[in-house]
This record gives structure tokens, C-alpha cells and sequence, in this order.
């Protein structure tokens, strides 16, 4: 998960290697403005304000993108690169359709199709810088910040991610006390990367008891070195999802008025992906965690149902092998399916699959009418994110749901089954709800 690709930065070494560095937009030590004729798009006037809006998050000085697209003469460079991955919409990286036929998301990073065109029409035009005066101001920090009661923790030791050889990535569980000795909601979070040049995603669960507990401790305690190795999971059954943070993310907050129950004293597991670049380092990472808490009574109780397959098994060599599955809302819990329950609210949606996964859709029934959910239509395992809907979306208890994962199968000579790992698969969608 992030919000920086591969595929660019393998185009960025192809391209002779343009480094991180130089300035940002706001005209300071740039170069001599390149000549510009008739109405081609320029860096200063066109991309630039697309760059501050949806790229400077990872691609900037320091930034896990590893080059900084504020640079002008590294953006210059990059032109080519950068329409190719605009116009295949890898980047911004947003594995979930924003167009407006499958719901929209407040976090979306998605470009229109006149910006897309835009980056295509600079790179043809030999992608002029133009004048500098009319270069955007730096992007201003709208970033949340958390107030009010905050339990601040970390990993709880320096790590240094150690893939396996000819590895870039690497998958690190680390069990921790939150230092938090009272039931609480949890309305908001901030992970901080202590080493953003290879944090690539975390994500925060929270143990469900004593016996959850020895499980991840027993993980712990099988491995040698700090923390244990973990990839589509956490290895524990009993957990529940309380944050997940991808590079440019920076805080959040839970929609308003709502948040997710903690028990006193219940330990947490941070998992952390890393992904290490093949030369420099050592990295050493110590990410940092806030969690925002409330003792308000009135808040409305926020939790996740997941509409999942569990009966995976993916033929070798196919282009194209789908599962799907459909399960009544009324018959997800035992309290759905009670007459006086008045349904769901729902208020974003994690889609989650493993490294064949190429497409998902999460589709309701409601009263008779298919509503989309989700449309996922060329997934990306490095860039789940929790996509919050800019209106909520409503379920009754009668509401089927339905999920379709579509898996390329064709780089494995075995059959594919269900697992956490990183040769398995997986398809659900976790959705973030309350009570209506």
C-alpha cells in the first residue's frame, strides 16, 4: 500500500536515475524557463498544481516516491514516465474507481480525464517548464490534527527491515500495550513513519482477549529477532482492524460522531510493510502511533463487516478466474436479522485481495435494485487504503450483498487456495458501519 509505484520508479532507473532534491514549486533556484509556443501545457502553470494536489505526498525530498516530482528539472525528466503512469492510471495510485459511476471518496487521489490528458500533451510538447511566476504556492498543510485525549506509542524497537534476498519487501508484526487503562472510543489516529523512505503501509488491530494474546506472542516468540513475519494477516484469529496508513495519508478521524470500541488493557499488533530499495541504508524504523480517545457515551458505535469468499481455488495459467459469494445482511449476525433492527450506515470500505487479485466489485441488493459498493478494476496490492464514501451509503437487514474477485492467474504453474500467505489468496471487502 502506497501511494508511489514500482512501475515508475523502475522507469525513473531507466531513465538514468534522476535524483531526489532541488526546490520546490514556489520559483525559488529553478532553471532558465524553457520556451513555450502556442497553448502547450507547462510544468509551472499546469502540472505543477497537480503535483501539489496528488503526487508531493510520496514524490517529494525524503518521501518513500524516491524522486521529487516539485522538482522542476527531475519532473522535466520524468514527463514521459509520468504520462504513461497518469494515462494506465497507475499513478495516483487508487486501485478503486473514482469516476462517479461506483461511488466517490473523500480520500481519493484521482486525476480527471482533461488533468490525465493534460500530463499526455505536456511530455508530446517536450514538457516546457514555461515562467516561473506562475508557479503555485508551496501546497499549504491541511492535514488533521488530533486533539483532545491521545495514547502516544511506538513499535517499541529500532528496526532495520531485512528482506529476503532478491526481495524488496518485508512484512514485520510487532505486539504492543497502548498504555490505555480504560474502555474508550477511538476517533481518530496517526501513524507516523519514522523512516518514510521505506514505510509502505501500516495497519493497527486490536487483540480480542487473553487468548489472541498468547497467540501473537507465541508468533513472536517462534521468530528470531524483534517482532515475527506476517503478510495478508496477522496471523491471529481474534482481531479487529483499528487504523491502516498509507504514505501521504497523514492523520484521521472517523466520521463524526462515531467510533470504534476499545477495551481496557487490550494489547495491539502493528503490522508494518516495508519496502527497502536495493541499494543505500541501512534503514532504521522506530513509526510512531497517536490514537484520539473519548469516553463520550453518546458516540455511536463504528465496526467493520466483511463480505468475503472463503472457498478459493484458482486453476493455474488462466487470464481471468472469478469467485463470488452473496450472503444476506440478515444473516451476518444474529441481531440483523431481529424486527426492530433498522439497518446499517456505511461509511467506507477496505477491498482486499493478495497479488493475482486484478478486479473486484461489492454490489447490494437493495429492494430488488443492485447498488455498486465498490468497483475495483485493476487491483494493486501495494495500495489498499480504507476509502471513505463522500455520502454514506444504507443497508436493511433484508439487503443481499454480494463480492466478485477476478484473479490473473497465469504466472503460477499450481493451484492457488485461500490464505494469509503471500502465495495464497484472498477476497473480501471490510466495511466501515453503525447502527442506524
Amino acid at each position: 500500500m502506497k501511494f508511489c509505484s514500482i512501475a515508475m520508479l523502475t522507469l525513473f532507473a531507466l531513465m538514468g536515475g534522476a535524483g531526489c532534491g532541488g526546490e520546490d514549486v514556489s520559483g525559488r533556484d529553478v532553471p532558465t524557463p524553457s520556451p513555450v509556443g502556442g497553448n502547450e501545457p507547462t510544468y509551472y502553470e499546469d502540472i505543477a498544481p497537480l503535483v501539489n494536489r496528488e503526487c508531493a505526498g510520496c514524490h517529494r525530498v525524503g518521501g518513500i516516491g524516491r524522486f521529487s516530482l516539485s522538482d522542476p528539472t527531475v519532473a522535466q525528466q520524468m514527463a514521459g514516465a509520468a504520462a504513461a503512469a497518469t494515462e494506465a492510471r497507475r499513478m495516483p495510485p487508487m486501485p478503486v474507481s473514482n469516476d462517479g459511476t461506483c461511488n466517490t471518496y473523500k480520500n481519493a487521489h484521482w486525476l480527471s480525464d482533461e488533468e490525465i490528458d493534460l500530463f499526455r500533451r505536456w511530455s508530446a510538447a517536450g514538457a516546457p517548464l514555461g515562467d516561473p511566476a506562475a508557479a503555485p504556492p508551496p501546497p499549504e498543510d491541511s492535514t488533521l490534527k488530533l486533539t483532545g485525549e491521545l495514547a502516544q506509542f511506538d513499535i517499541g524497537v529500532d528496526y532495520t527491515p531485512q528482506p529476503h534476498p532478491g526481495e524488496l519487501d518485508d512484512y514485520r508484526c510487532f505486539m504492543v500495550d497502548p498504555g490505555i487503562h480504560a474502555d474508550t472510543f477511538i476517533t481518530g489516529y496517526d501513524i507516523q513513519p519514522g523512516e518514510s523512505r521505506v514505510v509502505h503501509h501500516v495497519a493497527l488491530f486490536e487483540l480480542a482477549d487473553g487468548e489472541a494474546d498468547a497467540e501473537a506472542a507465541a508468533l513472536d516468540a517462534a521468530e528470531a529477532g524483534p517482532g515475527y513475519t506476517c503478510f495478508g494477516g496477522v496471523g491471529v484469529g481474534r482481531v479487529e482492524l483499528l487504523a491502516i496508513w498509507v504514505p501521504g495519508a497523514g492523520a484521521n478521524a472517523f466520521p463524526e460522531g462515531t467510533g470504534i470500541r476499545y477495551a481496557a488493557g487490550r494489547k495491539l499488533v502493528v503490522q508494518m510493510h516495508y519496502n527497502v530499495p536495493p541499494v543505500g541504508g541501512p534503514f532504521v524504523d522506530r513509526s510512531k502511533i497517536q490514537l484520539q480517545l473519548s469516553g463520550d457515551a453518546a458516540l455511536t458505535r463504528g465496526f467493520y463487516i466483511d463480505i468475503s469468499v472463503a472457498d478459493i481455488s484458482l486453476p493455474p495459467g488462466q487470464q481471468l478466474v472469478e469467485v463470488k459469494s452473496e450472503l444476506a445482511l440478515s444473516a451476518m449476525h444474529p441481531s440483523f436479522a431481529d424486527p426492530a433492527f433498522k439497518g446499517l450506515r456505511v461509511w467506507g470500505a477496505l477491498p482486499h485481495m493478495h497479488y493475482l487479485g486484478h478486479t473486484q466489485r461489492t454490489v447490494a441488493k437493495v429492494d430488488g435494485v443492485d447498488v455498486c459498493f465498490t468497483d475495483v478494476d485493476r487491483w494493486n496490492f501495494h495500495w489498499q487504503n480504507l476509502w471513505w464514501y463522500e455520502a454514506p451509503l444504507e443497508l436493511k437487514g433484508a439487503d443481499i450483498l454480494s463480492i466478485t474477485c477476478g484473479f490473473d492467474t497465469r504466472s503460477r504453474t499450481e493451484t492457488t487456495k485461500y490464505g494469509e500467505g503471500s502465495n495464497d489468496e484472498m477476497c473480501f471487502n471490510l466495511l466501515y458501519t453503525t447502527i442506524r
